[in-house]
């Protein structure tokens, strides 16, 4: 990230509706996707359910700004009493390539302390090499697949990755807490 502008990068966490609603333009970028769904399931992974499912989960939905405008956003949730979910890392278009996704997710991160130790994505197929970049990996045996019912076969999917979280991340992640 250029350093003049990591100065100035400032992330909170806000509310819900505020954060859905703000996200909205850029979730039809696409325009394949009409709606967010509140949780998908994940493939095998351990999942809260029945009255669990609403009174176990923490939901932190994360917003970028740069000097007073929002440019970024992406939340953060437990699945379990051990893993978490990032869902979706929005950057504006020209605000992209500057370490804002990056250091957005380290700050979801470090908000987690220990149990938390595992976080998974779904990441479209396209952006599966930088993720990894950011220390994580596709899921072994996991497959490709369609993140809309009506895709064409070729266009690209999604797949789950996770990142085993360390006390190293929790505490640069924490850097950012102080900011907003």
């Amino acid at each position: 990230m250029v350093s003049s502008m990591s100065s100035k990068l400032v992330f909170s966490i806000i509310p819900f509706p505020e954060w859905r609603r703000e996200i909205a333009p850029l979730w039809l970028m696409d325009g394949r996707h009409r709606t967010i769904p509140p949780i998908i399931n994940g493939h095998g992974q351990m999942q809260y359910v029945g009255r669990e499912l609403f009174k176990g989960i923490v939901l932190f939905p994360i917003a970028a700004e740069y000097e007073g405008e929002r440019i970024a956003w992406t939340s953060v949730y437990n699945i379990s009493s051990t893993a978490l979910r990032v869902r979706g890392i929005y950057v504006l278009p020209e605000y992209r390539s500057n370490g804002i996704g990056r250091a957005m997710v380290e700050y979801a991160l470090g908000l987690w302390p220990a149990p938390w130790r595992m976080c998974y994505m779904y990441a479209r197929e396209s952006n599966v090499e930088r993720y990894k970049r950011w220390g994580f990996e596709v899921v072994p045996g996991c497959l490709v697949r369609s993140c809309d019912e009506a895709r064409m076969p070729d266009e690209a999917g999604i797949i789950l990755m996770r990142k085993q979280m360390n006390q190293e991340e929790a505490v640069h992640g924490s850097q950012w807490r102080g900011v907003a």
